[in-house]
């Protein structure tokens, strides 16, 4: 068997990185959207235009040609079409699931982004008056809304 050294190898993941436009979690930089041709192998199943509990994986939301996306590899992303608008920055975790929460908690309304590890991601909603009803809905020109309080757009 051939022996490499350390500086070969990390020469060739890095010319591979390079090549593919891959980059560390520690780079410092915002996640990217995922690349438009992960939208063309889509088979997500649609719940509707809303949901009140959780976004399981495989799941999405969907209206018009805007679809919010509970994905496999544990990214939520919003879509217009096959363009990706938007991503949560949570892929290569398997097992995320979007929850809301709109209990009477102080930080309440809000969805999060889940796994076996505990909360990945926390995005606050915002209710009006007496109105202490929500859920997590996207609408015909694409925005996400938690609650009453618009969360991302394409």
């Amino acid at each position: 068997m051939r022996k490499f050294s350390r500086a070969r190898v990390l020469l060739a993941v890095g010319v591979l990185a390079a090549v593919t436009g891959t980059t560390g979690a520690a780079s410092g930089r915002a996640p990217a959207a995922p690349a438009a041709d992960s939208a063309a192998r889509s088979d997500c199943r649609g719940v509707g235009s809303s949901f009140t509990d959780k976004l399981l994986p495989g799941r999405c939301l969907t209206n018009g040609g805007y679809r919010l996306e509970m994905q496999y590899d544990g990214n939520l992303v919003l879509y217009h079409g096959g363009r990706a608008c938007w991503g949560s920055g949570t892929d290569g975790i398997d097992g995320v699931w979007a929850e809301y929460s709109g209990d009477w908690a102080l930080d309440s309304p809000s969805m999060t982004l889940e796994s076996q590890f505990g909360e990945l991601r926390h995005y606050q909603g915002k209710y009006t008056g007496l109105h202490k009803t929500g859920n997590v809905s996207l609408n015909g020109k694409g925005e996400v809304w938690i609650a009453y309080a618009k969360f991302v757009s394409c």
